[in-house]
Formats: structure tokens, C-alpha cells, sequence
């Protein structure tokens, strides 16, 4: 296997692994447009991406600086962006969407009047017309694919938050395969471009669900995933194993891994981090939790109060525990 596909097909498998952004930042296939430390250029730039907006630097924000380069693949552009700088951002998508998938750090979007954050792992997908209001945290490395009007006529997924079920993980797969296509120019490269259309019309037009044992199947891995995730939930400060979240949930191990990579894209311990690292956040931002360390709000959240936890959180969220709870 292609060290690029193995590196890949390890993003489905946990919501902290992805891209190397520093990688993409050297790849011959993209060309650098912005490397600046003026806010000015930037905002300058995304007008030209994003249409009608208008964006701030937050007041004590960390120091600003941003990379963009920028790619193509058949009638796809694909922008690698990199920023140092909390933004808020208000726009209208105009003339084409945007598919926008989160390599580092949070955005938090308000959508049409809908309040939605995409973390590393899952996926914007962003339609002309749409009212948008959004919030990056410290630091942010993602992908935007300009997706053309046409690849989006036709139903649109329920939400335009990507995360869930075989459908939607299809899509941001081929997302990460064009951005791959986009960076390195293999051989064959056109065949990302087709798969990301396919993954498209597939999210936008779902098969039949009259396949009755196509539903009961995907009824059955959605149940469980949801039960397994109320679990975690309930038990997030104790220690278990994939072992002990299968038996409290009536499956075998290897069917409760197989439901949640088909559901989330990743392993049941993977989301089991995920909402440690999401409580963590919670308690930092709790003004009634000032008077305990930050050790201590690790351990509370079922993670290890070390140096590594840190550092997850830091990929996960784009600023480190110390900035969350000074914000």
C-alpha cells in the first residue's frame, strides 16, 4: 500500500490522527498563495474564496500568522490553510460550496440559525446561500475543497455537519483522497476527483430505503453505537476496554469496532477520547471549577494528568489546556 493511502485510511481510524499538516505544507503539488503575518492579507484572500463577509482578529488573541497553498484536481480546488489567531468570521457562501475538513483545532459554525462544531475527523460541507457565523479556536489546520454549483443540486445531507454513518464517512474519505490527489499528483489522480463526485450524489441522494435488510442492518449498527455512546457517557471517569464497553452492551468486541467504524469512522476507545477531551474543555471553560488544577480536571475527565494528554488536547482543540480556561 501506497504510504499515503496507509496514512489515510488512519484518519477513519482515530478523531486526534490525520494529514500531517506540516507535510502538506511541503508537498510539490501545492503552491503557496499567502504566508503572512498581516490579518489584512488573509481576510483579503477569503473574500475571494467565501464571498460576501466580514471577519475580526479576537482582542488578545495569540499573535497572528497564516499559511495558505493552494492545489487543484479536475474541476476541484483544494486550499490547505494553517493560522495562528482566534477569528471570528461572518459570511454568505456565494456561487459555489465548500467542503471544509478540519485537520487541527475547532470551528465552531452557526449555520442557517443552527450552532454545530466540526472537530478533526468530521466535515462541513457548506451550500450557496448559507448564512454563516464562525468562531476558530488558537490554532487551525484544515482543507477546503471549492466544491462546483453543479456536483450540489438535488437533496442535501439533514445537516450540514458531517460525522456520522457510512454515507457521510464515504464523503469526507474522498475529501481526504482528493487532498492527498491535490498535494502529490499521483498517477491516476482524476479517479479522487470522480470518487468525490460519486461520494456527492451518494450523500445527497441516499439508496432506497425500502431494502429492508439494508435498513434493519443500519438500524442495528446505529442502536448500538448510540447505547455504546451513552455508556461511555455514564462511565467517563473509570477506566475500561473495548471488552467491558462490548458486554455492557450486549455485542461482541469485533461487531461493536466494525458499527462504530462504519458509524463515526473510528474505534470505540478513539470516541471514548474524543469525549474526554470534550469534557476537559467543559470543565476548563466552568468558572466553578477555577479552584482545581488542571491535573486534576484531566483525571476528572478520565484522562491520564501528563504531558501527552496535553498534547492531544492541543491537536484536538488547537490551543492548549492553559489557553481554554484563560480564555
Amino acid at each position: 500500500m501506497h504510504a499515503n493511502t496507509r496514512q489515510n485510511a488512519a484518519i477513519c481510524s482515530s478523531p486526534l490522527a490525520g494529514l500531517n499538516p506540516q507535510q502538506l505544507l511541503e508537498a510539490p503539488g501545492l503552491r503557496t498563495v499567502l504566508r503572512s503575518n498581516d490579518f489584512g492579507q488573509l481576510d483579503s484572500l477569503v473574500a475571494h474564496s467565501l464571498g460576501h463577509h466580514r471577519s475580526r482578529l479576537l482582542p488578545g488573541s495569540a499573535p497572528f500568522n497564516a499559511q495558505i497553498r493552494m492545489g487543484a484536481v479536475e474541476e476541484f480546488q483544494v486550499l490547505l490553510l494553517h493560522g495562528r489567531g482566534q477569528i471570528e468570521l461572518v459570511r454568505e457562501q456565494c456561487g459555489h460550496g465548500v467542503l471544509w475538513l478540519p485537520l487541527q483545532g475547532l470551528s465552531q459554525e452557526t449555520i442557517n440559525g443552527n450552532a454545530c462544531v466540526a472537530e478533526p475527523g468530521m466535515a462541513l460541507l457548506f451550500q450557496p446561500g448559507d448564512a454563516m457565523r464562525g468562531l476558530t479556536s488558537e490554532e487551525v489546520s484544515g482543507i477546503s475543497i471549492l466544491v462546483p454549483q453543479e456536483h450540489l443540486l438535488g437533496a442535501t445531507p439533514r445537516s450540514p455537519l458531517l460525522q456520522r454513518g457510512r454515507l457521510e464517512r464515504q464523503l469526507i474519505a474522498a475529501g481526504l483522497q482528493l487532498a492527498e490527489a491535490a498535494a502529490w499528483q499521483p498517477q491516476g489522480s482524476r479517479h479522487a476527483a470522480e470518487a468525490l463526485v460519486e461520494a456527492l450524489h451518494q450523500c445527497r441522494n441516499p439508496p432506497d430505503p425500502g431494502q429492508q435488510r439494508e435498513r434493519i442492518t443500519s438500524m442495528r449498527r446505529r442502536s448500538t453505537v448510540a447505547e455504546a455512546c451513552r455508556w461511555i457517557d455514564q462511565h467517563l471517569a473509570e477506566r475500561f476496554s473495548v471488552d467491558h464497553l462490548s458486554s455492557a452492551v450486549g455485542v461482541s468486541a469485533r461487531t461493536l469496532q466494525y458499527s462504530f467504524l462504519q458509524e463515526l469512522g473510528h474505534s470505540p476507545m478513539a470516541e471514548a477520547k474524543r469525549v474526554r477531551l470534550r469534557q476537559l474543555r467543559r470543565l476548563l471553560q466552568d468558572p466553578d471549577q477555577k479552584h482545581r488544577s488542571i491535573s486534576e480536571l484531566m483525571e476528572a475527565s478520565g484522562l491520564l494528568a501528563c504531558g501527552i494528554t496535553a498534547a492531544d488536547y492541543r491537536r484536538w482543540c488547537g490551543e492548549s489546556p492553559r489557553r481554554t480556561r484563560r480564555n
